[in-house]
Formats: structure tokens, sequence, C-alpha cells
């Protein structure tokens, strides 16, 4: 378990970890995960040393195939040295990282494919990257111990496999939209064909692989590991046997299952997305009488050691207190929401918040990034907005941007700063969930803590201004703080709001909704600020780009879709805001569109139109917003931040 300073999870990281450990036991998940990552990132970069580190992840495949817990690490001069000076961060794939895959599961995949061909012939086992290539070659070795004759790869779509007379098996994270390994599939040479082999959240999940003619096999989640180990029996003997309980005396016993709220990997929780990790809500016979927790999936081996270290370091009222820890679950304490932190939440609220995130940088510090290493792709997609330009030329402003972001010594970002996390208990205070998510997310490369401040202002309704200030007042110094945070909130806005249409839920329209507009209102001001930082750079206020755009005349491509302030079509100015009369008018009219479509909800002097249908009705919708337009008293009432919005109040 990662204990004091984190580092962050590079490829150096990992090589000069194994490195060190050359032709010492090591734990098998461990080794087999590092060298996963190391074969991943030599295919992804098309480098020497793919093969070979192709061969020894797949023995450490069958190692771990065969049920050994400990393996001899390879010698490190078989190893490319240049993997030992890779600064990139490890490509996380998410059902590794936050959905609840396991390496079992891989194994449990090659069974169920085993079982329905009892005469297979030669296969070639390509894992899809990045998920897809930690997956298969535990199942190249589990076929292999069958008997059946074997090769192992990886693929991306664009690249060729070498096929010859074998079929070829494609492994792949739970599919989201299949369109991936559909075009795969269907892409491979030769008379054998193509398979697919995926665990899957839901059986029609890969309905539209099968209605291709492709031949499917799936692992439903009810037979995960991760949602197996969550059945009453099941987590009693896991506790039992691996639990490390952080109070003293006798260690407490799994008394059942909270009714409503068991095993969420078979019956959702409101509010969990579908594709969240599994938990279940249990009570506990402790010495001190009953008690209620939540057991939570946290990944095993190297991708939940910063989970589990921030479950066992981070010391706040603000967040759920732990429990117990094990290998792949950590036990919580129960929480129960009591209410929403509402639309315009007590100062003093936001101030506990902004206490926390410091509080939490100072107990799980992050390692320095080494001087000259690769720029965090977030903030590349920032500055070519914001500048204009291609890659190239935006980088001394990506730089630049990087050196603002350094305000704050590094820290774990922690990553489930969204409004939905926060909530007040019975008591009136403010609670906190989700500290416990994999702090490497793949839409996140910045570990700052200036990214979860600035997401504070989304989350609490509030404004960069009012976190600056709360900020200064905590951390000595002179510092102007506004324009650091202005750079968090485009970073963290670009990932959060690609984020919120597929994971959209039509039972929490609402906050999606809400936090869809906070978000574009946000980033729209930040932008304005980081130009003008930047202004220097682009040659002057002569050469700058065009100005911020508040408000889109035309929505975006999705109904829900926050986006850098860029490139949409200015909306016509309006003048003032709508007369009280109007203003009845306006919100009748929305009323009247919104039944059966959209839920209308107010925040501050704008009515948010949250769409409740499913994502494919979506496209009739935005259609139909123009017969809203001709029910207002205006049309230029209606505009685009996000979400559909209606002005109810003076336009700025």
């Amino acid at each position: 378990m990662t204990s004091g300073v984190i580092r962050p999870l590079t490829i150096a990281h990992l090589a000069r970890s194994l490195e060190a450990r050359a032709g010492q036991s090591m734990e098998a998940l461990r080794c087999y995960e590092s060298l996963a990552a190391l074969w991943i990132r030599c295919c992804d970069t098309a480098t020497p040393g793919a093969r070979l580190l192709r061969e020894m992840t797949l023995r450490a495949a069958r190692r771990l195939a065969a049920g050994e817990t400990a393996v001899i690490t390879p010698e490190f001069d078989r190893i490319p040295d240049r993997l030992t000076r890779d600064a990139s961060l490890v490509r996380l794939p998410a059902s590794l990282a936050v959905q609840g895959v396991e390496c079992q599961d891989a194994l449990a995949l090659a069974e169920a494919w085993l079982a329905a061909r009892r005469d297979a012939g030669p296969v070639l086992v390509a894992g899809v990257r990045t998920g897809g290539a930690y997956l298969a070659p535990l199942v190249a070795a589990r076929l292999e111990a069958e008997g059946v004759d074997v090769r192992v790869t990886s693929v991306r779509p664009g690249e060729d496999l070498d096929v010859r007379d074998r079929r070829v098996l494609l492994v792949d994270d739970p599919p989201l939209t299949g369109r991936t390994l559909l075009r795969l599939a269907q892409s491979v040479p030769g008379p054998a064909g193509g398979e697919v082999l995926v665990p899957v959240f839901d059986p029609p999940d890969v309905q539209g692989l099968r209605q291709e003619g492709i031949t499917v096999t799936v692992l439903p989640r009810e037979r995960w590991q991760s949602t197996r180990r969550l059945q009453p029996d099941a987590l009693s003997a896991y506790l039992d046997a691996h639990a490390h309980w952080q109070e003293t005396g006798p260690a407490p016993v799994v008394e059942g299952l909270v009714p409503g709220r068991e095993n969420s990997g078979l019956t959702p929780w409101p509010g969990v997305r579908r594709r969240s990790p599994a938990r279940a809500a249990v009570r506990l016979t402790t010495s001190g009488g009953l008690r209620h927790a939540v057991a939570g999936w946290v990944p095993p081996g190297i991708f939940g050691d910063a989970a589990r270290a921030a479950a066992t370091s981070v010391r706040s009222p603000v967040v759920p207190a732990t429990l117990a820890v094990a290998p792949a679950l950590v036990v919580s304490e129960g929480l129960a929401p009591a209410a929403p932190l509402g639309p315009q939440p007590a100062p003093g609220k936001l101030e506990e918040a902004v206490d926390y995130v410091l509080a939490r940088a100072r107990q799980l510090p992050v390692e320095s990034a080494v001087p000259g290493g690769p720029m965090p792709a977030v903030l590349q997609t920032v500055a070519r907005a914001l500048t204009g330009t291609d890659a190239a030329v935006a980088a001394p402003a990506a730089a630049r941007m990087l050196q603002l972001l350094s305000a704050l010594a590094p820290s774990l970002p922690d990553n489930r700063c969204e409004t939905e996390k926060w909530f007040l208990d019975d008591a009136g205070r403010l609670r906190k969930t989700g500290h416990l998510a994999h702090t490497y997310r793949r839409d996140n490369e910045l570990l700052t803590p200036l990214l979860d401040l600035a997401a504070l202002a989304v989350a609490f309704g509030s404004n960069l201004d009012t976190v600056a200030d709360r900020l200064a007042r905590r951390v000595p110094g002179s510092r102007p703080w506004y324009a650091p945070l202005a750079v968090a909130l485009l970073c963290y806005g670009t990932a959060r709001g690609a984020q919120l249409p597929r994971t959209y839920n039509p039972q929490r329209a609402a906050e999606t909704a809400v936090e869809a507009y906070r978000l574009q209102r946000g980033m729209a001001k930040a932008a304005e600020a980081v130009q003008r930082v930047l202004s220097d750079l682009a040659g002057g206020p002569e050469t700058a780009v065009p100005g911020v755009v508040h408000r889109w005349q035309e929505p975006p491509g999705a109904l829900v879709q926050p986006r850098l302030p860029f490139g949409g079509t200015a909306a016509r100015p309006i003048g003032p805001g709508p007369t009280g009369e109007e203003t009845q008018m306006a919100l009748k009219a929305a009323a009247r569109w919104a039944e059966g479509r959209a839920q209308a909800m107010r925040e501050g002097d704008v009515l948010l139109l949250a769409p409740l249908k499913a994502p494919s009705a979506w496209d009739r919708d935005r259609a139909a917003l123009e017969d809203l337009a001709r029910l207002l008293p205006r049309p230029g009432l209606l505009a685009w931040c996000g979400v559909p919005v209606v002005t109810l109040g003076e336009v700025s």
C-alpha cells in the first residue's frame, strides 16, 4: 500500500519499480499489471521492445491464471531502458480503474467462450487498447491451458492484424456503443473471421454487434468478481480473511445488507450511475452496537493504491470515515443525505469545502513532476481553443497555463467535486462522497488541488472571485489566485463537460442541467480572464482571437453539452431583459412547451430546460426548440449555455 508522498503513476515509475525488484518475489497481480502497462506503452508509441514485453506479460498472465499469488520479477535488462525515463502517465482503462472489472473476469470470459466451442482451432486474442490489452493475455493464458493454439496481440482501429489462418477474438472493456468493436470485427481479414469477448453491464449493450452478425461472448455484471464479492455470504468471508479494520478491538461482523441498498451491481441504487463500481450498504455488529456502513469496490493491484491511501490517510469530518480496507474493498461509514446543498448554500459551507481540499492536499501530497515532462493533453486542448491556433503554435500558451497551475504544490485531485456529491446530513453538516474515486482518471492528467477548488464554484453555485478570496485568506503571500483558478476551471470543465452526455441519467435531469449551465457560465468568464493573461503570447490585442461567446443562437451537437466557449454562433443582443409581464408570459410558455419533454429548473435569472427523454430523442427535441422561440414574448429570450436557457432577468 502506498504511504507518504504519492508518486504519479507513470511509465517510468513502473519500469523502475520492476528494475529495483529484479529477481525478487513480487505480488503476481502487481507484476502483471506493470508489465501490461509497459507493453501497451510500447504498442502505442510503435517503439522497439513491444514483442519482448508482450511475451513477459503473457508469462506473468500464465502464472496469475494458474492461481499463483507471487512471481519472480523479470531481470531488469529485459525491460527497454528508455521506459525508465518515460514520464507519461499510465493510461488507465475505465474498466479496471473505476468500473469494477478484474483479472478473474478475463478468465471467466475465456471459460464462457470455451464452453460454447468443443473443437477450437487456432486463435489470435487481440486486446483492444487500452482496456482490452490488460485483459487479453489472461484470456489467452486460460485458452492455452485448455490446449488451444493461441497467439496474443493488441490493436487499435486503423492498425493491421497479422491474422493468417487464425480466428480473431477481440477482447475489450464493457462497450458503451460498440462502434469501435464493430469496426474492428468487420475489418478482420481472412476466412476465419472475428468474434468479440467482453464483460457487459447489460446484455443489450452488445445487441448492435449481434444484429450485424458478429458472434459475441459476454460476461454479465452479475458474474463479475467485484459483484459476486458483495453477496452477503461472500462479503463476510472476504472481510474476515482480508480486511484491516481501522479501530482497535474485536473485528466487526457483517449482520446483513440494508434493504433497498443491496449490491448496486444487481439492484441499482438511486443516483448511482449504471457504470459505477458496485457497492453494498451493510449493517455491522460492533462492540459498540449496530453500525451502518458501505462496502465499495476499489481496484486491486496498482490501480487502487491511491484510493486505498486516501481511505486510510485522509482525516476530515467532511468525508465518510474509513472503517476497514481490503485489497478490493473499502468499508466506510454509512451516510444518509438529509438535504441537498440548494441553489445558494450558506457561505460557511463553501469555507468548509475549501478547507477540506487544502487539508487533503497536505495529507496526500504528490511527488513533483519531472521538469520537461509531457504536456497534459487537456491543457493542449484548452490552449488551442483560447489562441485559435494549432498545437505547435499554442505550445507557449499551454506552458504558461501549466505554470499558473503550479501555484499550489501538486496533490491528488479529488475528481469528484460534482454537484450531486456534496450534501448536508441530518445534523446539517457538510458531507461529501466519492473521495475514493481513482485519482489518475484518463480525463484529468493534472495533479493539482486547484482543479478541486475551481470545481467548487460549480458545485456551490458560486464564482471564481469568491473561491479566490477564500483561498487568499488561507494561503500566505499576495499571489493573485483568479488566473490559476480560471485555468483550472477550463481544464475541469473540458473534462467534465465531455462526460455529461455519456453519463446522463433522466432521473437526475435537473442536477445535470444545473451543472451544465454552471460549467458553461463559469468557463465563459474564466476564458476571458485567461485570454487576457495570454494576450502577450498571442501577439497583443491587435492579433487576439475573437472574444468569448457567452451564449449560442444555435445549439451545439448534443442537447446537454457544455464546451469551451468558442466556435458557437453569437446570439444577437436582445437589449434589456424582459419586463414583469413578459417574464410571466415566458414562464407559462416554457411550462407548456416542457410538458412531457423537459423539466424546467430555475437558476437565478434563467430557466433551464432539462431533457427528460432518452438521448435518442434529443435531436427531435432540439428541433422543437424553434416552436418554443415562437411561443416566447421575444424569440431572443431563448439561448443556449450548455442546456436550453430562457432568460427571465436582465441579460449581460
